[in-house]
C-alpha cells in the first residue's frame, strides 16, 4: 500500500496524540479522545470536499491560532501536524493538489 503525502499530517496527528498518551501513563486519555472525536469526522468527510489550494492554506493559517489557543486542552500536539499540512500546500502549486504523489 503506498501513503499519498496528504496522509502525512493525519499521521502526524495521530502519533502527537499518542506520543503524550503513552508518556503520561494514559492519564490523558480524555482529551485524547476529545481531540480523536474531532478529527475522526474531519478525516471521513472532509475527503468529500474539493476546496482550492487558497482555501486549503487560509485553512491551515486559521487553524494555528485556534490550536494555541487550545493548547491547555492537547491543542499543542496537533501543532506539528497543522504545519507540515501548511508546508505542503505552500509547496505545491498544482490546483487540485498532489495528485498521483505517493511515497514509498
Amino acid at each position: 500500500m503506498r501513503i499519498g503525502v496528504r496522509t502525512v499530517p493525519w499521521l502526524i496527528a495521530v502519533a502527537g496524540l499518542i506520543i503524550p498518551l503513552l508518556g503520561s501513563g494514559f492519564a490523558t486519555w480524555a482529551v485524547a479522545l476529545a481531540w480523536l472525536a474531532v478529527l475522526a469526522p474531519v478525516w471521513l468527510f472532509g475527503g468529500r470536499l474539493v476546496p482550492t489550494r487558497a482555501q486549503r492554506i487560509a485553512t491551515a493559517l486559521l487553524l494555528l491560532p485556534v490550536l494555541v489557543v487550545l493548547a491547555w486542552e492537547g491543542g499543542w500536539w496537533l501543532i506539528p501536524a497543522d504545519l507540515s499540512w501548511l508546508a505542503i500546500e505552500v509547496v505545491d502549486r498544482s490546483p487540485q493538489g498532489f495528485q498521483g504523489d505517493a511515497l514509498p
